[in-house]
């Protein structure tokens, strides 16, 4: 009966889904790595995209099976909420198979719109169909029937920069046009290789080269990776590297789903190691360890005795300083994480050692004198993660080689079936030290900051959403640019309405109010005073003629600094996006005019970009901005991007400052990229 009643309810879903099926999933992964970027429109945002992007385009492959999905396997939905995690597995014990993937729109905490834009990455096979190909592959198979991809793409900037003059005091060495190349081979989910190479703006040669082999089995030896890789480990108080996601007003996904490691695939030069790591399982326990050898740039100040005062982590080597500083001294790290896993409940230790092959003397401030001053560091950390129904308690405490702790505990609860509520406390000492971790906070440190965060999502009606969140933080030392302990709070509010599904809309209202320096006009003294920034955000999507997309938003802006006057600023812009049915062709365009006092009520604004590459920029001063994005496919397997785009200010004569200012008012870029698939 069951069966039948499921049958007849799917039949009218299926009515609705079918031209969500007929469209090209790439375009779904877009649109969920846009809502990503989207929350999290600020210059200290940690999100790596093209990892996103990779990760659910594995899935367009290699689908979760939803009817032996475990937990693990459905973290690796970046989108899934704990809650909609657990009622997924809690709605097949209970009910049995899922004779479709249409029944997830039936689940609680699904819509029909979410769900939608999840059936391309998930699949309900039986325990026979289900057996991977790839399961029984022989290593003859993993190297020559895997598929090959090779992504190629220019950018530059039309204006010439101070840099690039003839007489220019310093010269860049290279030509303004930025290169980016990367190829990768990969046999479904067993074996993959990878290589990159870029050429940032400036620079001379494609001085950026990355790669790695990755294999990965069901047997003990789960993951082995040969080159550059990254890792993740606990909530991120020793080691974390790549996406992560901390304040957001779209989710209450507080707790980190750590990857263990994984091979490296994006262009910043810091943020990874080189070497060899892996991953073992021994019946419930989990092993990943790695070691590492890698060269870094630094600002050295003593050669012969080898003393270097800043870790330099631009990336960039345009000029004779930035070349000096290329690869001047080396790092050594060790580290890895056990954890045992029984039933709900899941605990687990990590350790990272890392040194220098120089000595670390930074110049010592009042602001940083707790900070990493020495050559070698080790950082060890206990973790659990407990769930029991629909409530989820995460920790993870933290030392460094000082004893100096660090801590983390937090809680997703599911109150109904549509209230989800996420709290987290943390604790991070002054002089906690910790080169790569990346917890929950205000900043990019795990070091100096007390708080507590409370989030929650309602869903009062079916087409209606309701999400916020409530901060509260303090610092018990100085702060790059406070100058004295401080605190403050942040709040945010988002209503999200869909009228139906070719048309949605938001509001989305900030508060943060904060500590900074101020040095008055005239006056010699600075002082520390409160310092409120406040943003408002009406947005609205909607579909015209079935293939014209459009896009609304206004948003305003506020900043006041002690007793002065309170600066504004606002931004408004309107998108559209057609696609061509009748050739491969999509169009995406926006236009936006924006007036701000000054930099400090800048607006940040996601824009659409080509595959693999996303822009956020920043909207400050008075003037427009415009960008043009074509994508043409060619065949099947080329697909080719063209985008244009630039900012015009009408208060300026000039734009940016130093080596990079340029004597115009405008900023123009194009650029280009070509996919090819093998």
């Amino acid at each position: 009966m069951r069966h039948f009643l499921i049958i007849l309810l799917l039949t009218a879903i299926c009515l609705d889904v079918d031209a969500q099926e007929t469209t090209d999933p790439v375009k779904v992964i877009i649109e969920l790595v846009e809502e990503i970027a989207a929350s999290n429109e600020d210059e200290d945002s940690e999100i790596d995209l093209e990892q996103i992007y990779e990760q659910f385009a594995n899935l367009l492959d290699n689908p979760v099976n939803l009817n032996k999905a475990t937990r693990a396997d459905l973290e690796q939905l970046y989108v899934l909420s704990d809650f909609q995690i657990a009622s997924i597995i809690e709605y097949v014990k209970d009910n049995g198979k899922m004779i479709s993937k249409y029944e997830l729109s039936l689940i609680h905490g699904f819509n029909n719109e979410f769900a939608e834009s999840l059936y391309p990455f998930v699949t309900v096979d039986s325990d026979y169909e289900y057996v991977a190909k790839s399961d029984t592959a022989n290593f003859k198979d993993m190297i020559s029937r895997g598929r090959h991809q090779i992504i190629a793409r220019a950018k530059h900037l039309l204006e010439k920069q101070e840099g690039y003059k003839d007489d220019a005091t310093t010269k860049f060495a290279g030509s303004p046009m930025s290169l980016y190349v990367r190829y990768t081979y990969q046999y479904d989910n067993r074996l993959k290789w990878n290589i990159t190479t870029e050429k940032d703006a400036g620079e001379k040669y494609l001085d950026f080269i990355s790669g790695h082999i990755q294999y990965d089995s069901k047997k003990t030896l789960k993951r082995l990776v040969v080159g550059d890789f990254q890792a993740q480990f606990g909530q991120g108080l020793v080691l974390w590297n790549g996406f992560g996601v901390n304040k957001s007003v779209v989710g209450t996904v507080l707790r980190k789903r750590a990857r263990g490691v994984y091979g490296y695939t994006s262009t910043d030069e810091n943020k990874y190691f080189r070497g060899v790591a892996s991953n073992l399982e021994f019946n419930r326990f989990n092993l990943s360890m790695f070691i590492s050898y890698k060269n870094r740039d630094a600002t050295i100040t003593d050669s012969t005795n080898k003393v270097f005062k800043t870790l330099q982590t631009t990336g960039l080597h345009r000029t004779d300083s930035e070349i000096s500083n290329k690869n001047s001294i080396n790092e050594t790290a060790l580290g890895g994480n056990i954890n045992y896993e029984y039933k709900n409940l899941k605990v687990g230790i990590s350790g990272l050692w890392h040194r220098f092959g120089a000595d670390y003397v930074r110049d010592l401030q009042p602001y940083n004198m707790f900070e990493l001053n020495k050559s070698s560091n080790f950082n060890y950390s206990a973790d659990l993660q407990w769930m029991w129904k629909r409530i989820i308690l995460f920790a993870e405490t933290a030392f460094d080689s000082n004893t100096k702790n660090a801590s983390v505990i937090g809680a997703n609860f599911s109150l109904e079936q549509n209230i989800q509520l996420s709290l987290l406390y943390r604790n991070y000492a002054r002089d906690y030290q910790s080169l790569y971790a990346q917890s929950f906070g205000n900043t990019s440190k795990s070091q100096n900051e007390e708080g507590f965060f409370i989030a929650t999502i309602f869903s009062p009606l079916r087409n209606v959403t309701l999400s916020g969140y409530f901060d509260i933080f303090s610092f018990p030392w100085l702060k790059y640019r406070i100058n004295a302990p401080s605190q403050g709070y942040s709040y945010a509010f988002r209503i999200h309405y869909s009228l139906n599904y070719k048309t949605k809309m938001y509001i989305d209202v900030k508060q943060k109010n904060s500590n900074e320096n101020y040095t008055p006009p005239d006056g010699h003294i600075t002082q520390t005073v409160d310092k409120s920034d406040f943003h408002v955000k009406y947005n609205i999507n909607y579909t015209l003629f079935g293939k014209l997309m459009m896009q609304n938003r206004l948003e305003y802006s506020s900043s006041k600094r002690g007793n002065e006057p309170r600066e504004k600023g606002f931004m408004i812009f309107q998108d559209a996006a057609f696609h061509f049915t009748a050739i491969p062709l999509d169009v995406s365009l926006r236009y936006a005019y924006f007036n701000t006092d000054s930099w400090n009520t800048r607006i940040y604004a996601y824009e659409s970009d080509m595959l693999y590459s996303y822009s956020v920029p920043a909207y400050y001063m008075k003037g427009q901005r415009f960008y043009l994005n074509l994508q043409y496919s060619l065949t099947k397997r080329i697909n080719l991007w063209l985008k244009a785009s630039q900012t015009r200010y009408s208060n300026r004569e000039t734009t940016g400052s130093g080596i990079t200012k340029i004597d115009s008012n405008k900023q123009t870029e194009i650029k280009a990229q070509i996919i090819v698939k093998l």
